[in-house]
């Protein structure tokens, strides 16, 4: 599939520079992104079309027992010079992970492979060079603004009082992030890493969430969660906690208000995860639900993540579970789903759509609901979900926290594209209707618990629905 791009010429380069790739602006975007770079007061001191310089200082945090750079910095800095100097090629286009963007107008830029030769100690404040080769550099720019794939290898040289230090070969491919993403039957590695990254991020999350009210100790904080974190969920999660503090409580709050659904369905029989992730619900609720079966339905890279997690739980036999493999995108879910025969339409179920909506456009949603509508043949079957105001999607909140959770959403490649006004009008259209709509933040006032009001609380909402 071939993307299209912001094209070279509807952006000049001052705009570009000035906007996206100027050494002030990347050098912080870029100390956000990687904390290392800013712990070695790794800085960019130019860019050019198709050019680059950094400095790499001698300092503490930068050099080794002999006193001079740590060659394995000299690396690193070698990665993000050539980086950035392919990237100002990239006319207009943010990089995933560093600019605030979306996935379908965004590139994602990764190192393949690199070689560096050593010549001397580096023994000053080290300077490191990359310039794409002028017969190269319309190439990429053309290819860049056509949304297809780039292969490149760079020289980058280093230098540091007078001396020639190393010379790196670095290898980089760039490649609309869109097209990274999208499933296939054969998904690239950065598709799977993503998705299963995004997965052990909430589960680092769920895994220490949870508050005090009244003496009550509300918290999910379990080994099965920990365990499906491990250690990249559990760092994801604490950076992600530390740029949105609401996070925690959100995923908290929405962790708990399901499990309540769970319980509140008279002879709950069955439990359908939709989008499952790396939810470990079942284990957690084995000793109160012992003979409820829980149907896990995602895509089957996710499937198989979760399969090796449970592995390694000491009862991740006992619970009732099954897996069903489906792309929401893509496939006919319900054809899937019927085709099947492990979920039972006539047994009181509770289907959970957690933390999936918003990613995805009303078409996919409506498909999801509609489906999960069509085996919702016992009168007490539910369906929880969860989604944002519309006005979060437009921008149209007037409140400068929710702006500053969508940036930094964007700056994830993680942005929200469905919201909803009222829910009542969209869910008719799935064969639903809402017995329930609350925000997390009347749900923790219900609880007792009354902090400062955030309005990024007020706009996140929690729904049940009965099938009409």
């Amino acid at each position: 599939m071939i993307v299209k791009l912001p094209r070279l010429e509807d952006i000049s380069w001052e705009e570009d520079y000035a906007t996206r790739v100027n050494p002030e602006l990347i050098t912080d975007l870029l100390w956000k992104a990687v904390p290392v770079l800013k712990a070695c007061d790794w800085r960019v001191l130019s860019v050019d079309q198709g050019g680059c310089e950094t400095i790499l200082p001698l300092n503490p945090a930068t050099t080794n027992q002999h006193g001079t750079h740590q060659a394995a910095l000299i690396s690193l800095s070698a990665d993000y010079t050539g980086g950035l100097a392919l990237t100002s090629l990239l006319t207009g286009i943010p990089l995933t992970g560093i600019h605030p963007c979306r996935p379908e107008d965004a590139s994602s830029l990764w190192l393949a492979s690199m070689n560096i030769k050593y010549h001397n100690p580096s023994t000053g404040h080290l300077i490191g060079r990359c310039y794409v080769p002028e017969k190269e550099r319309d190439l990429i720019a053309k290819r860049a603004a056509q949304g297809k794939r780039i292969f490149v290898t760079l020289s980058v040289q280093f230098e540091s009082n007078g001396q020639h230090i190393a010379e790196a070969e670095m290898s980089y491919f760039a490649q609309p992030t869109i097209q990274l993403l999208e499933p296939s039957k054969k998904p690239s590695p950065l598709f799977n890493q993503k998705l299963k990254a995004s997965a052990r991020m909430i589960a680092g999350v769920r895994a220490a969430a949870g508050f005090y009210v009244n003496g009550r100790h509300y918290r999910i904080d379990c080994p099965f969660s920990t365990l499906a974190a491990g250690p990249q969920g559990e760092m994801l999660a604490a950076k992600l906690k530390n740029a949105l503090p609401q996070l925690t409580e959100m995923v908290m709050a929405r962790t708990q208000h399901v499990d309540e659904t769970i319980r509140a369905v008279p002879d709950v029989r069955q439990v359908v995860l939709l989008g499952a992730g790396l939810d470990m619900r079942q284990f957690r609720l084995l000793p109160d639900l012992p003979d409820v079966r829980f149907i896990e339905v995602d895509l089957p890279q996710m499937l198989e993540e979760r399969d090796r997690v449970i592995a390694q739980l000491t009862n991740g036999d006992q619970a009732r579970r099954s897996t069903i493999a489906v792309d929401f995108i893509h496939d006919d879910v319900v054809a899937i789903l019927g085709n099947s025969d492990r979920i039972d339409p006539e047994l009181p179920t509770v289907w959970v759509y957690e933390g999936c909506s918003m990613y995805f456009d009303d078409q996919i949603n409506t498909k999801v609901l509609s489906a999960a509508r069509q085996f919702m043949q016992h009168p007490d079957s539910r369906l929880w979900w969860d989604f944002v105001h519309r006005s979060v999607v437009e921008g149209k909140t007037d409140f400068p926290e929710v702006a500053a959770f969508l940036k930094r959403m964007d700056e994830l490649g993680e942005s929200f594209i469905f919201g909803l006004t009222v829910p009542d009008a969209f869910l008719a259209t799935c064969g639903l209707a809402s017995e329930q709509t609350i925000t997390v933040g009347q749900y923790r006032h219900r609880l007792g618990r009354q902090p400062a009001t955030d309005p990024v609380l007020e706009h996140y909402f929690f729904n049940v629905s009965r099938p009409t």
